[in-house]
């Protein structure tokens, strides 16, 4: 409150030394002359100095006054190019934007859009850490993340980009071999392709539930156990943008559908300012026409 005090009654000042009238200044600043003479005397007040001369007749700068007048009309000059600058860097993104995101997700479609977006825009510069760990925003400096699945950090922010789904699948020589499962129960009868867990996700009777399956194989790599489901070695469960290319090409067939979770959100997730940076902002708009997982 007290930065703020100190600016009251400098345009309202500024604006009486320019015309010499408050009459004048008034109408220049389209308020009262009440208005305009109290904001004055308040500033002079503040001061403990007298700025103008006040007559019947005319209104003239005291001799601190004038010294007074030549550097706040800089400083209002220097605010009047602040706000320039603002509303030109609303109009056109510049500056620098650190982000991150999960790395198969980050190569496949977050980057192409971030390049094609600093192709329309040249003042851009981005810092691009891809990273399957989820980094803390704040302490690192980060200006957006890319998050899949549900939001475990309440105290950010964040816009929803994109969405994805889970789908179970195998290959047409595993259903030959092996039989395709009709029910999530028959799944302990089957080869399962394991990830990160042992567990999938699945939607029964209105209910998310999570299942334990097992099989021969458990790698970290989605792309690993694509290969391994196109080759016939078990079931899988993987986001559709690694398995959709497959499906439809008939390499892999979605099997267990009816069970299928609902949807989970793609968010661009970002700290939690009272305002969004532009150039993020822009990029978040960008990001949700360009980011685009084809369907099934």
């Amino acid at each position: 409150m007290v930065i703020m005090n100190r600016w009251h009654g400098i345009d309202e000042f500024l604006a009486v030394a320019e015309t010499g009238s408050f009459t004048r200044a008034s109408k220049m600043l389209g308020m009262s002359v009440a208005h305009v003479s109290r904001y004055v005397s308040q500033l002079e007040e503040r001061l403990n100095t007298q700025l103008l001369t006040r007559t019947t007749r005319k209104v003239v700068l005291t001799k601190e006054g004038e010294i007074f007048a030549h550097q706040t009309k800089q400083l209002q000059h220097a605010m009047d190019d602040a706000t320039a600058l603002l509303a030109e860097q609303q109009l056109t993104p510049k500056g620098t934007i650190k982000l991150t995101a999960p790395v198969m997700y980050g190569e496949s479609y977050i980057m192409p859009a971030v390049h094609s977006f600093m192709q329309k825009h040249p003042d851009i510069e981005v810092i691009s850490h891809l990273s399957n760990e989820q980094v803390n925003l704040l302490e690192e400096g980060y200006d957006l993340a890319i998050r899949l699945g549900h939001l475990k950090d309440s105290s950010l922010k964040a816009r929803r980009i994109n969405q994805r789904r889970l789908v179970i699948c195998c290959s047409p020589e595993y259903i030959n071999n092996f039989g395709q499962p009709h029910s999530v129960s028959e799944l302990h009868h089957h080869h399962c392709l394991i990830g990160n867990n042992s567990y999938w996700r699945v939607k029964e009777q209105n209910q998310d539930k999570h299942i334990k399956v097992a099989g021969r194989l458990q790698c970290n790599s989605g792309w690993a156990l694509v290969d391994a489901a196109i080759k016939g070695l078990g079931i899988v469960q993987l986001p559709d943008y690694y398995v959709n290319e497959h499906l439809n090409t008939g390499n892999l067939v979605a099997v267990l559908s009816n069970v299928a979770p609902a949807p989970e959100g793609v968010w661009g997730v970002y700290p939690p300012r009272q305002f969004i940076a532009t150039n993020v902002k822009a990029l978040l708009d960008h990001l949700v026409e360009s980011v685009q997982v084809s369907d099934l």
